[in-house]
């Protein structure tokens, strides 16, 4: 399911909802999600091609569905979008691992992906 399909069922969910009956508090929360899931649905609908990810070319010594399974898990797990990140290596104790770099506001993030050279 892509990520539209995903923002779409949520708000088709939250929709079902019935506002009026909610608290203040949770009318708020409401209102807030709502206003995040359309603004979310709006950016997916005006995304450019530009916007999309880039393939990243898979390193000699890896195996294609492997290193696109490590990516995307790297991602995943730095909740980081498809069109953020530089990859790069680093070198720990005499070995060179693959990370995922991105600047936060002034902070540089790193994320591992895996070894350069794979067991």
């Amino acid at each position: 399911m892509s990520n539209r399909s995903h923002a779409e069922a949520a708000l088709a969910e939250l929709q079902k909802v019935d506002r009026a009956s909610l608290d203040e508090s949770a009318a708020t929360t409401y209102d807030q999600t709502a206003d995040h899931l359309e603004s979310l649905l709006d950016d997916l609908n005006t995304a450019t091609t530009d916007d999309r990810p880039t393939d990243v070319k898979t390193p000699d010594d890896w195996d294609e569905d492997e290193w696109t399974d490590q990516l995307q898990a790297a991602r995943e797990k730095a909740a980081l979008p498809p069109t953020k990140g530089t990859l790069t290596t680093k070198t720990i104790d005499d070995r060179d691992y693959y990370y995922l770099q991105w600047r936060d506001g002034e902070i540089i993030r790193s994320q591992y992906v895996g070894p350069v050279d794979p067991a």
